[in-house]
């Protein structure tokens, strides 16, 4: 798997609200770097959908940033993020992917899909991340890392768009749900081969899988889109296999002598960066049950938040709430308390990082708030 060859360009914001930022946090004894695009017209009285754009073997955070989602990102209003990975002796920055051949699989002892998680946590303790409109993509290995994630990660990401990588050998792929899947692959590919991959699955047995997966129709809407840029030499295919469970859908890109790389306008027929998000606007991550009401009570106060150690709900219209739960984003209760009087100290001291829900109900055992709270 080579490094991605990419229209690498300088964006210069005429407003200085839109802006990149490189940071790090150490997971797993390794210090782990990312880096992350936050538009201009970002405001943080509104939840934004995020993206985890992860990049190929040998290639990296900065050069990886250059795909173009920013430019997406100024109009569409959802913040993007680069993770990048750790080195690996023999192969360079390299994922936990699961892709690998003869036996060899790099960074096999990092904890990848781990430090995926932690990312978006950090990401969301910092902006106000839609939790249900958060996606991953990624390219050749990223590829690989994105349908591990889609795997392994599918309470936490909504949907996934894969680019020249498929599922790998070294892991065996058993989805926790129905999921919407677009995957890219070019014919001509001497990387990761459309028919011949000797890293994982090939493309078009992968899609099948995601329409098996989700229970989608297995004849798909074929269209011919238009050859714009004859002289590039690639015409593209678009499958849609539409009537999954739970609304999902499978979508399939096959660029005809397409290589190995990462298409855009006005070069190619196709921007792989907007179509991917055009894929991704409508999905969101289905809400676990008892969670699909984010009122918040103008009579209650819970601060601070984020929070670190506990966090005070305070009520102006004593004994309105009568008990109140924490869960995870999973949905599952991880502490429940009586509430008396006007106030009330909820621990949090003894969770991990992330995003967690407080549902509010009166005496009556009626539901009636639920807000995200933030751990730091």
């Amino acid at each position: 798997m080579k490094k991605i060859l990419l229209f690498v360009f300088s964006v210069f914001s005429l407003i200085s609200f839109a802006q990149w930022s490189n940071h790090s946090f150490v997971h797993g004894g390794l210090t782990r770097n990312y880096r992350i695009y936050v538009p201009a017209i970002y405001n943080p009285a509104n939840s934004v959908p995020l993206i985890v754009a992860l990049h190929g073997l040998g290639d990296n955070m900065t050069n990886f940033s250059g795909v173009g989602f920013d430019a997406v990102a100024d109009t569409a209003n959802f913040i993007s993020v680069y993770p990048q990975a750790i080195a690996d002796p023999n192969f360079g920055t390299a994922w936990n992917s699961g892709a690998g051949a003869f036996g060899f699989y790099p960074n096999v002892t990092v904890n990848d899909v781990d430090f995926i998680k932690s990312l978006i946590d950090t990401v969301s303790v910092h902006y106000n991340i839609h939790q249900s409109k958060i996606f991953s993509t990624g390219f050749s290995m990223g590829a690989f890392m994105t349908n591990r994630l889609a795997c392994e990660l599918s309470n936490k990401i909504a949907s996934f768009a894969s680019v020249s990588g498929t599922i790998g050998s070294g892991i065996t792929c058993t989805p926790s749900r129905p999921i919407s899947i677009c995957h890219f692959h070019g014919t001509a590919d001497a990387t990761i081969s459309y028919t011949a991959n000797m890293y994982g699955m090939n493309a078009q047995p992968l899609v099948n899988f995601w329409v098996a997966n989700n229970s989608c129709n297995t004849t798909p809407v074929h269209t011919n889109l238009p050859d714009a840029v004859p002289g590039d030499g690639y015409t593209i295919e678009h499958d849609v296999y539409s009537g999954g469970a739970n609304g999902t859908v499978v979508e399939h890109f096959k660029v005809n002598n397409g290589p190995h790389t990462w298409l855009y306008i006005p070069a190619n027929d196709i921007d792989y960066s907007t179509e991917i998000w055009k894929f991704f606007m409508d999905k969101m991550l289905p809400a676990p049950v008892g969670l699909t009401e984010y009122t918040r009570l103008n009579y209650v106060k819970v601060f601070p938040n984020p929070a670190s150690g506990s966090f005070m709900i305070l009520q102006t219209e004593e004994n309105s709430i009568h008990t109140v739960e924490l869960l995870d984003i999973t949905g599952k209760i991880i502490n429940r308390e009586s509430f008396s009087g006007s106030t009330l100290s909820v621990d949090i001291s003894k969770y991990a990082t992330g995003i967690y829900y407080l549902k509010c109900f009166s005496k009556q055992g009626s539901l009636i708030g639920c807000q995200k709270i933030s751990v730091q």
